[in-house]
């Protein structure tokens, strides 16, 4: 059997996609707090009269606002690296993403990847613990390295 190899072209991703899109994988994960929380909040602030436990309920009834400021914080480091120039290629048992400085270059075993999910713009890897790395769709030279990418991963036969 031929050994695969997979490689994109150049790609950058701005600061600003990468919060959005960390965002919009946060919502789609934790839906039902979206609901469950604002609603609960809401129902304790209007029916509990201990100043501490409104504040909760104030809390808890405008937390879903925050989640893009915190996707912000948390992709501090991960946005450090996808400003630069990268490039992605799958070889072997490992994903390399070789970044222009090449003292960002980093690798990736095929065991840690726990999903692969094309979005419409970009290309989710989902790695155990729950780290996201974004790869946009326009990078890859044919819709059809996607689905070899995530045969490549171990995601679909």
């Amino acid at each position: 059997m031929a050994e695969t190899r997979i490689e994109t072209n150049v790609y950058r991703v701005s600061r600003t996609q990468i919060a959005y899109w960390s965002a919009f994988e946060y919502a789609r994960r934790f839906w039902p707090a979206f609901i469950a929380f604002p609603i609960t909040g809401t129902f304790i602030f209007f029916t509990i009269d201990v100043p501490a436990v409104k504040a909760l309920g104030l809390l808890m009834a405008f937390w879903p606002l925050s989640i893009f400021a915190r996707s912000i914080l948390i992709t501090r480091k991960a946005a450090k690296r996808a400003v630069c120039p990268t490039k992605m290629i799958c070889e072997g048992e490992h994903i390399y993403f070789i970044v222009d400085p090449l003292e960002l270059n980093y690798r990736i075993h095929v065991d840690s990847i726990r999903d692969v999910k094309a979005r419409v713009e970009y290309v989710v890897v989902e790695l155990w613990r729950y780290r996201l790395l974004y790869v946009p769709y326009a990078s890859f030279r044919t819709p059809e390295d996607v689905q070899e990418f995530r045969r490549f991963a171990g995601v679909i036969k």
